[in-house]
């Protein structure tokens, strides 16, 4: 996109020096790396020599160079670079940083807020509470848009070979909403019980906390999490896909990758059946892992928010040749 003028940065300076281009009939890009536009000043509660509330004097401003027709605005971006080119116009590399709502669809309700359970250092209030990771940045905020502040992927997620997110549902059972943190679980890997019990359980090797305090015991939360959802809930309260594909998928063996495998397939609306060589599924999980590391009814469990979906286990099957 062309435009006449770029100003970086929209403190005061900088939404007033927008406002006076667009007056003047330029068109101006007014880029501020942060959610909002306002600057330091907005954070004053009173501003000199007048000592008026600073929010009365820096909202209409702010509101004034949002809607101005000349001025367009690009928040939480950063100029990545500026090349001159040959004929005395510059080229302009941003980096709009991923907010991961929807602005077209936000409404600035705050709900996304209300439900969040993660709690990071508010830099609004220089660190001295607390924010949510879902968050708009101050009530007058201008666009007052909600974003979702993802400071990269959690090593306990990168490292768990089935990309469960742990730092998700843990969140989840911290808050009590037990029935969600399941569901979390559910979008990863179906075994949620099974996972807690006899798992290795890489994300406690890699988790952060072991360099503070101590590695955050996350298999024990899990099985937390599990035994309370299913002592709760006698079956899985979801069924089969409701577009369906009209192709089938053949599974073979129902332990845990089979299992996996067929719990995926069945998300995705394909009508999966899974052939077994032994009297019942499970696999190493039924025969390989005693009873006392990992109970069969919880096997059994896990294994009904497989079939849950429509996925036919058919065991005594043994494959011969395809």
């Amino acid at each position: 996109m062309d435009y006449d003028v770029m100003v970086v940065g929209a403190g005061v300076a900088g939404m007033e020096t927008a406002a006076s281009m667009g007056d003047m009939g330029y068109r101006v890009l007014l880029v501020e790396k942060n959610a909002s536009i306002g600057g330091k000043a907005i954070l004053l509660s009173k501003v000199f020599p007048t000592l008026d509330c600073a929010s009365c004097v820096v909202t209409p401003k702010m509101a004034s160079v949002a809607h101005h027709p000349n001025v367009q605005l690009m928040t939480y971006s950063e100029v990545d670079g500026i090349v001159r080119k040959a004929d005395g116009s510059f080229a302009v590399e941003l980096h709009k940083k991923a907010a991961y709502v929807d602005f077209d669809a936000c409404s600035g309700c705050g709900k996304c807020t209300e439900i969040c359970t993660v709690t990071v250092p508010d830099e609004y209030n220089y660190d001295l509470v607390t924010r949510r990771v879902a968050h708009i940045p101050f009530p007058q905020a201008v666009p007052k848009k909600a974003v979702i502040d993802r400071r990269g992927e959690a090593p306990c997620i990168f490292t768990c070979p089935a990309n469960v997110k742990a730092s998700g549902y843990i969140s989840l059972v911290r808050a009590g909403r037990y029935k969600e943190a399941f569901n979390l679980h559910l979008e990863s890997a179906p075994l949620v019980g099974s996972l807690a019990r006899a798992c290795y359980a890489p994300c406690e090797s890699d988790c952060t906390r072991g360099e503070k305090e101590g590695t955050v015991h996350i298999r024990g939360i899990k099985r937390f999490m599990a035994d309370r959802y299913y002592s709760a809930h006698s079956a899985p309260e979801y069924g089969p896909a409701t577009e369906r594909r009209g192709k089938k998928v053949a599974v073979v063996g129902s332990g845990p990758s089979g299992l996996a495998a067929a719990f995926a397939l069945g998300r995705e609306g394909y009508d999966v059946t899974i052939f077994e060589a032994d009297s019942e599924p499970g696999g190493i999980l039924r025969w390989g892992i005693p009873a006392y590391r990992l109970p069969k009814d919880v096997v059994d469990r896990d294994i009904k928010n497989v079939t849950a979906l429509g996925v036919e286990i058919r065991t005594n099957s043994r494959v011969g040749s395809v």
